[in-house]
């Protein structure tokens, strides 16, 4: 894990939020049980750069958590491909 998504982690969870709406990089959303997770790409430079995701509890408004997406396994869960697009 890089010293910026430690530093991100460290931080209280209103200040990731803050972090993540200045900063961030909206890449993409995915449904999980009762939450809808938005990722992130953050960091300036390619040696820092890391993806967190914003949980968010469906039918509320509110964020319930972020977190560091540290399995780069997760990042498959935000690929959708459209078959019949691709037999046009």
């Amino acid at each position: 894990m890089s010293t910026a998504a430690q530093r991100f982690k460290a931080l209280p969870l209103t200040e990731r939020l803050e972090c993540v709406r200045a900063t961030g990089d909206y890449l993409g959303s995915r449904g999980h049980g009762g939450h809808r997770v938005h990722l992130y790409r953050m960091g300036e430079n390619s040696s820092e750069a890391f993806f967190c995701e914003v949980w968010m509890r469906l039918g509320l408004q509110y964020v319930e958590w972020i977190e560091v997406a540290s399995n780069m396994e997760i990042l498959s869960e935000y690929v959708t491909v459209d078959v019949k697009s691709l037999l046009r």
